[in-house]
């Protein structure tokens, strides 16, 4: 059976040795995986084509198209499943995502509503519209302008043999039927969609699949106090090596899918 062999990266809660048991001993560490590549998926989330942030969408198109284009095409000359997750809604315009689809995820199906918190707590309504964060204007006109028409990064658009996914049920429906076991997730945005999703890297942690992260593919959105050092990526980086998997490098994975290449 083909496979890769990877190094990764986490964050040992934990000092090495005898070391006083305190977070300043603590670090990273590294290790190497052998993976068969056919249970193996790498998992693209939001790979927009448009944003309304556009110092993030700077960073995100010169991601996808140095870095997650070239590995994606790698991982297909591997064998590994090569997996597009954008939301829901952008999902449904390519005619992959049909397969593993259910007959929830194709017609929908009633869900009776929650009893609590109350609708109208729910809904932002009456006395508790005071509690609902404000939106900036410009941010819901383009929601109301561009949303529908974004797309995946021209980039990345997905092969015929690809797969598309809408929902975390579909995923799981997916690795199952092709005993995917291993992930590896990039997109967008670090700190936000790829952490939170339903197909996400804590949902699929949480379900016992092997979580990896490209940290160069990858971008949070950033504060004004923090873009300057890109804070937040680095944290959301950290976040998935300390508690979610580990982590590894684009490069990395090209040069191990190539090795695993036939041919």
């Amino acid at each position: 059976m083909p496979s890769i062999t990877l190094t990764v990266r986490y964050y040992r809660l934990g000092p090495p040795g005898d070391e006083p048991y305190i977070e300043s001993n603590f670090d990273f560490a590294t290790r190497e995986m052998n993976i068969p590549t056919e249970q193996l998926g790498l998992v693209l989330v939001d790979c927009w084509d448009i944003h309304p942030y556009e110092s993030h969408l700077e960073r995100t198109n010169q991601i996808c198209q140095t870095v997650l284009a070239p590995t994606a095409e790698a991982c297909r000359k591997a064998g590994i499943s090569v997996i597009h997750a954008p939301s829901p809604p952008q999902a449904r315009l390519f005619p992959q995502w049909t397969r593993y689809a259910d007959d929830a995820d194709l017609f929908g199906a009633p869900q009776a509503p929650p009893d609590w918190p109350p609708a109208e707590k729910r809904n932002g309504e009456g006395d508790f519209a005071q509690y609902v964060m404000p939106e900036v204007a410009r941010l819901k006109q383009w929601r109301e302008e561009q949303l529908p028409h974004r797309g995946v990064a021209p980039c990345l658009l997905p092969k015929p043999d690809d797969f598309v996914i809408a929902t975390g049920n579909q995923l799981h429906r997916l690795c199952r039927a092709n005993g995917i076991m291993h992930l590896i997730y990039a997109g967008f945005a670090a700190n936000m969609c790829v952490p939170g999703r339903d197909y996400g890297t804590r949902a699929f942690g949480a379900r016992g699949y092997t979580i990896i992260l490209l940290r160069d593919g990858t971008t949070a959105i950033e504060a004004h106090s923090t873009l300057d050092g890109f804070r937040l990526t680095e944290a959301a980086i950290l976040d998935t090596e300390m508690i979610i998997g580990y982590s590894a490098l684009s490069a990395d994975l090209i040069v191990a899918c190539e090795a695993a290449t036939p041919g």
